[in-house]
């Protein structure tokens, strides 16, 4: 006991001090055009209950992360170039393993070339990290797009690159290439549904403008997914989809606009017992009324995947506030396997005097990489209350919910995250904050059935600087 008591002080101790060893140089932020390089440091010590969430409890963890970023920046008429590289130095104590040195490097990469009718996209990414210390909703923010409930544990390494050429922006005939290709290999996962992916995807569209009223769009595109299970490589599906659509934009009037396409999709997947195809006609309509406060709007498409089709109705409605925003979506979805359900989302922001509230709900029906019809569900509050000049109350919660919609094999799995947290400026650069965080994690996977929650205490210390050379 001693030995582990020692051994968290100097862990706790380096978390502190290292920092402030970095240099505080700074000038320049926030002036436009030119080269900038932004540094991040960031430490946290934390004491986690049963941090891997498992249903046997091995017992507390004590886990020190010090996250390091560099971003490398510089904005003209001409071109937009931003390059972001990060790494965490972590000394963790776990049951049943120790974890030291540098963990979790990320590569971000975004370079946009602009001319009077033109535009040239490139991004890429990078990502190797452990599973397990991987918040999934903060994933979600981070990628402003709804996934998986990660966990499971194990690692994921995941790459991307992309590249995008558009021409004609201002002519009133224009052409856009859009080409992907991204990658997502897991090692060491407990759960059989999680695949190793690899995505190709090329898609060509034609924008041509047919009147002062309307825009037309032709689109042809084929992806191409192949996905192994994570455990033995083994191939699970080899798909290849293919688009073809024809669109059109109509201003009706000042204040409606129609848009809609109708087009054919095929979807051919070759399996290890054999190769299925599934294909047909795709269509989408919409119809976007713009208000002196906001819009409201209403969709009904078609889409085709390797299930069969999915037909969808929503109407929303989106609501500027005297002190705040609304929009809020709410429709149906019946796919040809699986059963109806209510599908739809909600954005609210409120700024009080002080205060600041934040609720969103999403619930969306997808068909996942195990041909699996899933009905997946989020829900998050964030409340900021401002205690005095220098120091912040924050609560936050987030119940996450993924099943299957009654047709399939897909596991249900819930997770909650509860926290609360106390801010401080100890100065105009330097931040600290504490506090609490409860997780949940319930799972129904009959290999690895999960029903376990923790508790945990953080302190992390940190600030970020840049200047230009």
């Amino acid at each position: 006991m001693g030995s582990k008591t020692s051994k968290i002080a100097v862990i706790a101790a380096v978390t502190m001090l290292w920092p402030t060893f970095a240099s505080p140089q700074q000038g320049g932020a926030g002036a436009s055009g030119g080269l900038q390089i932004d540094i991040g440091v960031s430490s946290k010590f934390s004491a986690d209950s049963n941090f891997t969430l498992s249903s046997a409890n091995p017992g507390a963890s004590y886990i020190s992360d010090t996250k390091l970023t560099f971003g490398i920046s510089s904005k003209t008429s001409a071109y937009d170039f931003s390059l972001i590289a990060g790494s965490t130095l972590r000394f963790a104590d776990i049951p049943g393993r120790s974890v030291s040195g540098f963990e979790d490097p990320t590569l971000k990469l975004r370079f946009v070339a602009d001319s009077s009718n033109s535009r040239l996209t490139l991004t890429g990414g990078y990502r190797f990290v452990d599973r397990e210390f991987l918040n999934p909703f903060q994933v979600e923010r981070e990628e402003q797009a709804l996934g998986l409930l990660v966990g499971n544990g194990g690692t994921l390494r995941d790459r991307s690159v992309g590249l995008k050429y558009e021409v004609g922006l201002n002519a009133p005939l224009g052409f856009t290439l859009d080409l992907s290709h991204s990658d997502k290999d897991y090692e060491g996962v407990a759960s059989s549904s999680v695949r190793d992916s690899t995505r190709d995807s090329v898609t060509g569209t034609v924008r041509f403008k047919l009147s002062p009223v309307a825009t037309g769009r032709f689109v042809v595109g084929q992806t191409n997914q192949e996905n192994l299970q994570a455990t033995t490589n083994a191939l699970i599906t080899d798909r290849t989809t293919t688009d073809y659509s024809v669109g059109v934009a109509y201003d009706i009037n000042s204040v409606l606009n129609l848009d809609a396409q109708v087009g054919y999709t095929d979807v051919e997947t070759v399996r290890p017992l054999g190769t299925t195809s599934r294909s047909g006609v795709v269509g989408s309509i919409a119809l976007t009324k713009s208000l002196p406060n906001g819009t409201v709007f209403g969709s009904l498409s078609s889409v085709r995947n390797q299930n069969g089709s999915r037909v969808s109705l929503t109407f929303g409605r989106d609501l500027q506030l005297p002190t705040g925003s609304l929009r809020a979506v709410i429709g149906t979805t019946k796919a040809d396997t699986g059963n109806s359900s209510v599908i739809g989302s909600l954005s609210y922001t409120k700024q009080f005097a002080t205060d600041t509230l934040t609720v969103s709900v999403n619930r969306s029906a997808s068909t996942n990489a195990n041909d699996d019809e899933i009905l997946d569900t989020r829900f998050g509050v964030a409340y900021s209350h401002p205690i005095n000049n220098v120091s912040r109350l924050g609560l936050s919660f987030d119940w996450g919910q993924t099943k299957d919609t009654g047709a399939t094999t897909a596991s249900t799995v819930e997770l909650t995250n509860l926290q609360a947290t106390y801010s401080y400026d100890l100065t105009s650069d330097w931040s600290l904050s504490s506090g609490v965080e409860w997780r949940k994690r319930v799972d129904t996977d009959p290999l690895s059935p999960t029903d376990a929650d923790s508790t945990s205490l953080f302190v992390t210390l940190g600030r970020n600087f840049s200047f230009r050379p």
